[in-house]
């Protein structure tokens, strides 16, 4: 018989970095599977000044000011408000995806390396905020 101990997990999502409920937030954690590569993103953007980060039965809403830069999915699917021709360019250089139902600029967060990428995006969000364009994508209060 072979003794059970506890792994050694060098993780820790620091409960504080959001202000929601633990219960709420670990059911919303435990629908993902990409748990560690989401939070390294939140914890990333977590502390930009004036960023605001609030979860909703989806995922989570990141605001500005009270415009949304973008939406992070449970799923890892990123949700970004750029402008057409800002969106186009980052799509001919294959850093995101257009998503044409929603007509959106869209990443997903597949694995580790996928990170970085994910968060060079939402700064650029961060300091191309623009309550005109942005004003499309509208995150609900939590759930």
């Amino acid at each position: 018989m072979h003794p059970v101990t506890k792994p050694d997990v060098s993780w820790d999502p620091q409960p504080d970095a959001l202000s929601v409920n633990s219960a709420d937030l670990a059911y919303l954690w435990s629908r993902t599977s990409l748990l560690k590569e989401v939070w390294d993103v939140v914890r990333a953007v977590k502390a930009w000044p004036g960023l605001k980060i609030s979860p909703n039965s989806s995922g989570l809403c990141l605001t500005l000011n009270g415009v949304t830069l973008g939406h992070v999915r449970w799923d890892g699917r990123i949700d970004l408000p750029f402008g057409p021709e800002l969106r186009d360019r980052l799509v001919a250089e294959e850093m995101a995806s257009h998503d044409p139902v929603t007509d959106r600029l869209v990443f997903d967060v597949r694995n580790t390396a996928d990170v970085d990428r994910a968060v060079w995006l939402l700064r650029l969000a961060y300091l191309n905020v623009d309550p005109k364009v942005n004003k499309s994508l509208r995150c609900s209060s939590p759930s």
